[in-house]
């Protein structure tokens, strides 16, 4: 029987990647707690550029293995969410 591989390794706490209280950081810990639709990050966060945050997280996370996934739900809402990039 084969086990799966398991990844050891934690996902970056807020404070490692972003020491600032600043948007990409309130994004993060958000994306953090489990997917978030583009009118979540518009409407509970207050993001009016939520792309360019996406985008500066996805940067920061992709050196610890990580990536941001990204679902069509219909009529403009799209949802992302944190996944570990294939190996």
């Amino acid at each position: 029987m084969m086990q799966a591989s398991i990844n050891f390794n934690p996902i970056p706490r807020p404070e490692e990647i972003f020491p600032a209280q600043n948007q990409d950081r309130r994004l993060y810990e958000r994306m953090l707690l489990g997917p978030v639709s583009n009118a979540q990050m518009r409407d509970e966060l207050r993001l009016l550029s939520y792309t360019r945050r996406l985008s500066d997280i996805r940067e920061k996370i992709t050196q610890h293995g990580l990536t941001i996934r990204k679902e069509h739900q219909g009529n403009g809402v799209f949802v992302y969410s944190l996944e570990r990039q294939a190996a």
